[in-house]
């Protein structure tokens, strides 16, 4: 069975971008762009997600508040957050739900494609205190 990947941004052309790079490249794609409508899809199909790409900054929140409450119902998969704002305290936030990647918009589609094979593969990556992604 292929990953299962839930991506979480209200861009429209960049959420069906990346959900189409990453269907061209095998792996199952779940989707919302608001975080009302994450909470319901995780609650429907969420047991098979392995990674999630949430973005930070919503019209009805954070991806960060819906991280938080999928790690207290047990996630403890890899997750990648994309923001197109450099927040300090988002990324104190990002460190203490053990995000294993902050990467800023606008970014090449290459560098996620490649984030997310390796994440999905257990090559898993963590936040640093600096703000940056580590082996």
């Amino acid at each position: 069975m292929n990953s299962t990947v839930f991506i979480l941004d209200d861009e429209t052309l960049l959420l069906r971008t990346l959900s189409n790079a990453l269907r061209d490249e095998d792996f199952r794609v779940l989707s919302a762009q608001r975080v009302t409508d994450g909470r319901e899809v995780l609650a429907m199909d969420g047991e098979d997600v392995e990674l999630m790409v949430l973005d930070v900054k919503l019209p009805d929140g954070s991806g960060l508040d819906l991280l938080e409450q999928q790690r207290k119902s047990g996630y403890s998969g890899p997750v990648i957050v994309m923001t197109a704002f450099d927040n300090p305290e988002s990324e104190r936030r990002c460190r203490q739900l053990s995000v294993d990647h902050y990467i800023r918009k606008p970014f090449d589609l290459g560098e996620i494609l490649g984030l997310v094979q390796e994440l999905t593969r257990g090559n898993g990556i963590r936040l640093g205190a600096d703000g940056t992604g580590s082996r």
